[in-house]
């Protein structure tokens, strides 16, 4: 058994962005990565990786790369997966985060000790740590949904999924109207004898570039010009639709929630192909017989292939519930960060937002080691930061914006939900004189 100050749990793009912050900060600190290398979801093979072949950013590079340390000028606005998983191995190394990293180390178990945890690893060895930063992402167990009857031909969901050669000489369903089901249609679109595509509502599509300028970037710069939101979004819409971005144009059904309300599914090719016959939407399922896949509205196709983009359930094995209750506070957690039982258990990365994660994961990161920093001092400010995560809803994350769905269950307003964490951060920071001059 060994002592060790702090212990991050995934050497993703959150994990390293904590990890990142202690360096500066010169906070003691341990990865514990089940893998062996960084990258998490990116890297491009492996028990961790979510990468096909066709993968590139949805967010443009401006908006992904950590600010001080940018993507390299020759990438692209949307560089592929292999150049993103050489981007975080490369921003790890330059903070020397690999001498401080345990690789090839998974975490079987987790229990609270009186004064911290202690980590049980799947080689048998143990080790007790103060505080423990769990980030090991949102897309842990793969989500499938369950209809009456049994398809009996091949199935996949789309974390194995990897080329579409795996499309060649079949009919295709892909099930699902996220950014990675929309990719993995379009890859069927080229390759596959005939695609087809099962959504269950209307959706707002947006193209990755507008007047020249990766989509993202072009609707923060946008923002300023427009005296409201709704003014804005109005705005927005009626741009999109001038480009050939409004689903209902494809016959495709209206969306039942406005532009605002959703995650954005950010798509060049989904309408093009659509239109060009070479993806055929379909209504969600109604029931499976054999290898026919009937549908809603009463139609029917015969299936070769069905891939399930139907998303990720949080996967923590190791955190038993009775500890805590992670499948239900997730959610909950002030900042979405901070569980109010303990003060030695943070969680980073639990979050979605409509932005790239390099920003984000800084900014969380300061606030992760400033928190580490007042739990130390036992600051006046840390008493106060102890009673305000007791009540979660008191700062406005915009979450209540999203659509009520499991999958804007993690969804916050960007910017809202940066000037929440700025504004805790720097309330933790305040020292008190006597504090400053030891």
């Amino acid at each position: 058994m060994t002592e060790k100050n702090i212990a991050i749990i995934g050497a993703g793009a959150s994990g390293i962005g904590v990890a990142k912050a202690f360096k500066q900060a010169g906070i003691d600190f341990e990865i514990i990565e089940a893998t062996n290398r960084f990258g998490g979801n990116w890297q491009p093979d492996g028990p961790a990786s979510k990468m096909y072949d066709s993968v590139h950013l949805i967010s443009s590079k401006r908006n992904t790369q950590f600010a001080d340390y940018p993507m390299p000028d020759h990438y692209a606005d949307y560089p592929k997966h292999t150049l993103v998983f050489e981007y975080l191995q490369d921003l790890a190394l330059h903070f020397s985060l690999d001498q401080h990293t345990r690789f090839n180390t998974r975490v079987q178990h987790m229990e609270k000790l009186e004064r911290g945890w202690q980590l049980d690893f799947a080689d048998g060895t143990s080790t007790t740590y103060d505080l423990v930063v769990v980030c090991n992402g949102l897309l842990g167990k793969p989500k499938t949904p369950t209809f009456p009857g049994k398809f009996t031909g091949e199935i996949l969901h789309a974390c194995d999924y990897r080329s579409s050669q795996s499309f060649r000489g079949k009919r295709v369903l892909v099930v699902g109207s996220g950014n990675s089901g929309c990719d993995i249609a379009v890859d069927a679109a080229q390759a596959a004898d005939k695609a087809f595509h099962s959504t269950h509502r209307g959706y707002h599509y947006m193209p990755k570039f507008i007047n020249g300028r990766p989509t993202q970037e072009w609707l923060m710069e946008e923002a300023a010009n427009y005296p409201s939101p709704d003014d804005y979004w109005q705005h927005v819409q009626s741009t999109f639709k001038l480009a050939g971005f409004d689903g209902t144009d494809y016959g495709l059904p209206k969306p039942d929630h406005k532009i605002e309300e959703a995650h954005p599914i950010m798509n060049s090719q989904i309408l093009y192909y659509i239109g060009h016959g070479d993806i055929n939407p379909r209504e969600n399922i109604s029931h499976f017989e054999g290898k026919t896949v009937h549908f809603n509205d009463g139609s029917s196709e015969e299936i070769d292939l069905l891939v399930w983009a139907t998303g990720y359930d949080i996967n923590m094995p190791f955190l038993p519930v009775e500890t805590y209750n992670w499948p239900d506070k997730l959610h909950s957690l002030f900042l979405r960060m901070v569980p109010a039982e303990f003060d030695d258990l943070l969680f980073v990365g639990y979050l979605n937002t409509p932005s790239g994660i390099g920003n984000l994961a800084n900014m969380m990161g300061r606030f992760v080691a400033s928190y580490v920093q007042a739990r130390s001092l036992q600051s006046p400010a840390w008493e106060t930061f102890q009673r305000m995560k007791q009540h979660p809803s008191m700062l406005d994350l915009g979450q209540d914006r999203f659509m009520h769905t499991q999958r804007h269950e993690h969804e916050v307003d960007l910017w809202k939900y940066i000037k929440a964490v700025n504004f805790v951060t720097s309330k933790i920071q305040e020292v008190p004189l006597t504090a400053r001059s030891a």
